[in-house]
Parts: C-alpha cells; sequence; structure tokens
C-alpha cells in the first residue's frame, strides 16, 4: 500500500473515531436526561398519590365532623362531649392530623378536638374563616386550603389547614369545620426517599402558595414553566428548567400542587463519568492507532517483498492442491478398477464354479440309477447331500460377496405381508411337524413397504433358524404396530441364547453349540446375510432371548396404508438366492420314471463337453431324443438336416463366438417359425437376464439345478407334445 493511502486511511479513522465517541456521548446524554425526566415525573406521581391519601384522610374527618355537627343538639353538652372525644381519637390515628376543630357561623370556636368546652376564641380573621363567611351568593365552597397557621396560644407552627362548611337548605352558613395538617408529616416522608442530596420537594396551593418543603428552609420557588395548566396531560414529563429538572402534578380534587426538582449537575454527574471514559477510550484507540500507522509505515518499503512471497506461495500452493487432485483421482479410479475387479471375480466364480457343479449332479443321478448295490445306493445319498452343502455354501458365500460389494438393487414398493409369511409357513409346516412343532402364523392385513424379493429370505432364515433349533414346544409368527411402523416377531421356545452371544450371532462363520464344524447345521453364515441385508432395506433388527426359554427375533419395517385395489406381488429374485423364475414347477421328490420324455425331441446347446454329456445321458435315459450341439450355428445345422423341429430347448447362456443362449434361443424360434418351449440353464445371478427371458418366455435354472428337476421342467412343457422317434 502507498503511503498516501496510509496517511488517508488514518485520518479517515481518526475522524471516525472522534466523530463516533462524540455521537455517543451525546446519545448518552440525550438518554440521561430522558431518563431522568421519567424518572421525576414518576416521583411527583408518587408524591401525588401520598399527597392526596394524607389530604382524603383530613378531608374524611371533616366530613364526619360536619355530620356530627348537623345532627348536634347544642343545649346537650354531653352529646358535645362526645363529638369531641370522638374527634380527639380519630386525630390521634391519623399522624398528618395536627387537629380538628369547628366555628360557628360568626366564626367563634365551637368545638375543638384538643379540649371542651374549649376557650372563647374569634377566629374570624382566619383565612379560612374569610374564605367560607365571605360567600353569600353563587355555589357553595368546597374544600379550602389554608396557609400556615401562626404561632399563638394552643397552635403549633408547622401545619397548614383544610375546611369546609356547613350549611342550611338555603344555604346559609351554620358551621365550618377546620383540620390542621402537619406538613412536617410530608418533610419526614419526602426525607426518607432518598431522592438525592440535592432534591427539592413541596407542596402548594393552587395561588402557589408553599404548604410544606424538604429539606426544611429551601426556600423551594413555585416553578414557572413546569406548573400545571389545566390543558396539560396528566402524566407529562418533567421539564428542563434553568439549571433544575422540575416535574409537577395537581392532585385530584384538590387544590394543591407538588412539586420535585434536582439539579442537573447532580443528573449529569454519572453522564460525565462515562464521557471521561470514553474520551480516555477513545484518546488510546486513537494513540494505538498512531502506532500502528507508524509501524504501517515502516512496513510500507517491505510489502511489494511479502506480495511476491505470497504469490509463489499461492503458486506452491496451486501445485499441491493440482497434485493431491491427481492423487485422489488416482486413488478413485484405483477402487473403481478394484471394485470392477471384484465384481469380475464375483461373476466368474458365480459361474465357473457352477458349470462342474451341475456336471457332477448329472453324472451323480446317473451313477445312482446304475447302481443296484444298496452300499453304492447310501454312498450316492451321502455324496448328494455333500454336494447339495456345498452348493449352499457357495450360494451363502456368493450372496455375502455381493452385498459387501454393494452391488445388489433394491426394488422397493408397497404390498400385503400375509401372503408372504402364509408362503413361508407352508415351506417350513412339514418340518416343524416332523418335530413335532407347533407352527402358528397369526393373521394380518397390514401392508409395508419393502422389497419383497429381499424380505423373503430375511424372514425365511429367522423362521427356519426358529424350527431347526426348537426342540419341543412351537414357533409363533406375529405382526405388532408401532405407529407407522410394523414389527414381525418371530418367537420360539427354543434352548435360547446366552447374553454374552448376542451380540456375535450376526458375524460370518459364527454357530452357537457348532464348535466341531458340523456342516449338516450351515456353515453359519445365514444370519450374517440377514443383517447384511436388512441393513440394505434400512429395516432394523433386534432379538431377545433366555437361556432355556427361547428366543424372539424381530425385523422393523415401514408400514403403509392398504390400496384400494391390491396390486400383484412379485417375491422371488435370484440375485441373491437362486431359485427358478415363475412359472417353474415345484421339484418333486419321488424319483423319476424313465420314460417321461419318451417322444420328446430335445435340442442340448452346451460348449462344455462334459457339461453337454452328462445332460445328454440324462435326457435318454428319460427316453427323450437328443440333439446336443455346441453352438446354436450346429443345432440351427443340425434341424435343418433332419428336418425335425425340437419339442424343447435346453440351453446354456454363455456360448462361443459372442452369441447367448437367449438371443440364439430367439434366432432359432424365428427360422423354425416356432415358439420352441427353452429354458436356460445357467451360472449367471443376474435380475436383468430374468427379466429378458421372461419377456422372451423362457424359464430359467440356475445351475446347479437338480436333475429331478430339470426332467420335471422339461416334461411339464413339452406335455401334449407328438411322439417321435
Amino acid at each position: 500500500m502507498q503511503r498516501a493511502h496510509l496517511v488517508a486511511a488514518f485520518l479517515t479513522f481518526a475522524a471516525l473515531c472522534v466523530g463516533v465517541s462524540a455521537l455517543s456521548v451525546s446519545r448518552d446524554r440525550h438518554v440521561t436526561l430522558e431518563q431522568a425526566r421519567r424518572e421525576f415525573a414518576a416521583t411527583a406521581h408518587l408524591l401525588d398519590e401520598h399527597a392526596s391519601r394524607a389530604i382524603e384522610a383530613g378531608d374524611a374527618q371533616l366530613r364526619m365532623l360536619l355530620d356530627a355537627l348537623e345532627r348536634w343538639d347544642r343545649r346537650d353538652p354531653a352529646e358535645g362531649r362526645r363529638i369531641q372525644a370522638a374527634m380527639h381519637a380519630r386525630a390521634e390515628r391519623l399522624p398528618q392530623v395536627g387537629g380538628v376543630w369547628a366555628l360557628d357561623a360568626r366564626g367563634r370556636l365551637l368545638l375543638d378536638s384538643a379540649e371542651h368546652p374549649p376557650p372563647p376564641r374569634d377566629l374570624s380573621e382566619r383565612d379560612y374563616a374569610q374564605a367560607h363567611l365571605g360567600v353569600n351568593q353563587g355555589p357553595p365552597l368546597g374544600l379550602h386550603v389554608g396557609s400556615h397557621l401562626p404561632a399563638g396560644p394552643g397552635i403549633r407552627q408547622g401545619r397548614f389547614t383544610i375546611s369546609r362548611a356547613l350549611r342550611d337548605e338555603e344555604g346559609t352558613l351554620q358551621a365550618i369545620a377546620v383540620a390542621g395538617i402537619q406538613n412536617t408529616y410530608f418533610s419526614q416522608m419526602y426525607g426518607e426517599a432518598g431522592w438525592g442530596e440535592g432534591a427539592r420537594l413541596a407542596l402548594f396551593t393552587s395561588a402557589k402558595e408553599k404548604l410544606a418543603e424538604w429539606p426544611p428552609d429551601s426556600a423551594v420557588e413555585p416553578p414557572t414553566t413546569a406548573w400545571p395548566q389545566p390543558w396539560d396531560p396528566p402524566d407529562g414529563p418533567a421539564i428542563i428548567e434553568g439549571t433544575q429538572i422540575t416535574a409537577a402534578r395537581m392532585l385530584t380534587g384538590f387544590p394543591i400542587v407538588v412539586v420535585a426538582s434536582r439539579p442537573l449537575s447532580e443528573v449529569l454527574a454519572p453522564w460525565r463519568e462515562r464521557a471521561l471514559w470514553t474520551t480516555a477510550v477513545s484518546g488510546g484507540i486513537l494513540a494505538g492507532a498512531s502506532l500502528l500507522f507508524a509501524f504501517a509505515l515502516a512496513g510500507a518499503r517491505r510489502e511489494e517483498t511479502v506480495r511476491a512471497e505470497l504469490l509463489r506461495a499461492n503458486q506452491s500452493l496451486d501445485e499441491r492442491v493440482r497434485q493431491r487432485t491427481a492423487d485422489l483421482e488416482k486413488a478413485l479410479r484405483s477402487a473403481e478398477m478394484a471394485s470392477l475387479a471384484k465384481m469380475k471375480v464375483l461373476a466368474t466364480v458365480s459361474h465357473d464354479l457352477r458349470q462342474p457343479l451341475q456336471g457332477l449332479a448329472a453324472f451323480h443321478e446317473l451313477l445312482l440309477k446304475e447302481a443296484p448295490n444298496p452300499t453304492l445306493q447310501q454312498l450316492g445319498a451321502m455324496a448328494s447331500a455333500s454336494l447339495q452343502a456345498g452348493q449352499r455354501l457357495l450360494d451363502d458365500l456368493l450372496t455375502l460377496s455381493r452385498l459387501e460389494a454393494g452391488v445388489v438393487p433394491v426394488e422397493v414398493g408397497a404390498f400385503p405381508l400375509a401372503p408372504l409369511l402364509d408362503q413361508l409357513a407352508a415351506e417350513l409346516r412339514a418340518e416343524a411337524e416332523g418335530k413335532g412343532l407347533r407352527l402358528t402364523v397369526m393373521p394380518t392385513n397390514a401392508w409395508v413397504r419393502s422389497d419383497p424379493a429381499r424380505l423373503q429370505p430375511i424372514l425365511r432364515n429367522l423362521l427356519s433358524n426358529a424350527v431347526k433349533y426348537t426342540a419341543r414346544g412351537g414357533v409363533v409368527v406375529g405382526v405388532r404396530p408401532r405407529g407407522d411402523r410394523l414389527r414381525v416377531e418371530i418367537w420360539d421356545s427354543g434352548q435360547g441364547i446366552a447374553k454374552a452371544e448376542l451380540g456375535t450371532i450376526w458375524e460370518e462363520f459364527y454357530q452357537i453349540g457348532n464348535s466341531a464344524r458340523d456342516g449338516s447345521r450351515g456353515a453359519g453364515l445365514g444370519l450374517s446375510i440377514v443383517e447384511r441385508t436388512a441393513r440394505l432395506l434400512g429395516h432394523p433388527l433386534e432379538v431377545r432371548s433366555r437361556v432355556g426359554r427361547g428366543s424372539v427375533f424381530a425385523v422393523t419395517l415401514p408400514r403403509v396404508a392398504a390400496p384400494a385395489v391390491p396390486p400383484a406381488v412379485e417375491v422371488s429374485r435370484p440375485e441373491l438366492t437362486p431359485p427358478a423364475a415363475p412359472p417353474i414347477p415345484p421339484e418333486r421328490t419321488a424319483e423319476p420314471s424313465p420314460g417321461r420324455l419318451s417322444g420328446r425331441r430335445v435340442l442340448v446347446v452346451e460348449d462344455d463337453p462334459l457339461q453337454r454329456s452328462s445332460l445328454t445321458l440324462l435326457l435318454e435315459q428319460a427316453g427323450a431324443g437328443v440333439m446336443a450341439a455346441d453352438s446354436f450355428d450346429s443345432a440351427l445345422a443340425a434341424a435343418q438336416a433332419t428336418l425335425q423341429a425340437p419339442s424343447a430347448i435346453l440351453s446354456d447362456y454363455r456360448l462361443p463366438g459372442g452369441t447367448d443362449g437367449l438371443s440364439g434361443i430367439q434366432t432359432l424360434r424365428g427360422v423354425l417359425g416356432r415358439d420352441v418351449p427353452a429354458i436356460l440353464l445357467t451360472g449367471e445371478l443376474s435380475a436383468d437376464l430374468v427379466r429378458a427371458a421372461k419377456d422372451a418366455g423362457c424359464l430359467v435354472l440356475t445351475k446347479p439345478a437338480p436333475p429331478n428337476r430339470i426332467l420335471t421342467t422339461l416334461a411339464e412343457l413339452t406335455a401334449g407334445a407328438d411322439a417321435a422317434a
């Protein structure tokens, strides 16, 4: 910054500092004066209330005395003594009343609260007597306020009078009632209030004659500007009059004015102290600014050097930011490549491991049919159980990997809960009844929002575990509403879970009471898959258990209102578990008949020789005529050479030459001119593939599919086909 700019900035700052300081001091003085004016207006209001109450009490004495005088038969001296005693007693109770007396129509003393009978005295020359004696015409005079009483026998100084006249119906004066008000009473109250050393408080008549003041003998003069006028508002503010702040108020109903004043010097004393502090602070700020100005001028020469250093620092920072951005982009690309590699590994494992398992299942089925030896049959059954256990383990591992990789799609919708629960109960009822258990599903008409294909394996696993680990009693499935949510609870009377193990049951490969890793009890991945799937859907899981009493597992779901027209609900999708897509018929447990496919011609398209051979042998043993090919080009050539269209097509999905099984089936159908029933036998676990196959009218069986299921499905798809040699 140039030196001229620094000087201009300093001068501007100094001017602002001085201006703000002066403005603050001026505003503070204005606020202080306004506050003092309001305070003294309030003070005058308090004096008004106090004086009004004191005068009202004295006036009440006068009115009672006038009532007594009007009823008094002056020929009865005893009645006079009773009136005098009552007057004396009332005056003693009122500290502001210094005495009460009465005059007759000529101004002579008639009654006195001090003694009875009173000494003969002529008081007609007093101002209160003259005020009432002189009224012969016009409206009668009300309350009259007199000045100080002069010294005399029986009369103390320091009081003023209030008086009222008693007149008959024709207006003729009958008597005058007078009360002496102690002005020292007001002075004492004013002195105890603590208005300030310079405060001046006083009472004046409406004719500006002083009645009482504080401090005593302070020579308080009646104000001129602040004197209340008939047109002034009753709560007007105090007025600055000369060197005083003065507030004056006329007592309501009485010709008396209260005045409160205070010197301006005393009112502004706190403001002067604050003004000094403000000036000192402003001076300190200016001194500091001057010092900073000096340092700024000294540093102006180094400004260019600092600017150059900052420029270099900025360039270095930009370079570091670009480098860091490049590193982050590289790390992001690496993470994306790792995710793609993981997906590729998952896809490869899913397909390449299922391929040999499919061939193994087919060859194993053929061996069992050709083995009459009971021992071999028993060994084959054991091998079948091991094969199924390996398939389940492979499915669970792939499911867990897909969940951890975050590649599982979710399709959320509203659907009724009852059909899903009934379907799961139907699947497990035979197993429960075989163990002598009661499996109960409580009826419900609730609708929820979730992905039914993801929710189904969660509930299936929990319900299957409840049946598996319950030896006696039963399993109950119920639904509890919780506001806008529902809890699906599965209760069992099984062995229970220890409290220390409740937090670890969701871990992979963890099984309670299976330290020997008995494969017949599973691999310990079910609850881990349940926990990750529930987390994917956003459905909280809870578990409570007591050892020896049983357990309850709960899934909390969003609750929705049932629509007027319920939509169709699709539950099964093959991304996580490999059930076949609808309408695949259920797998049968009975032994297949050897000629169930007799007369059918089945086209098998499989590029793997072992797979092709195993499927060919399996179908031929079931009585089918098989045309086997490694690609759809070969299959088309064979069909054209024999001039016979196949009854059904059984094809793998991945085929050489860039042609997949689904497009090959559609091409072959177009050439043959027939909508030939077709099955895709594949190791793929893709929702898109299932949807595409369904749109093309093809069924999907996931490898390794049980041989009996393959034969049963082909038999039902080709039912009614013409027999062929």
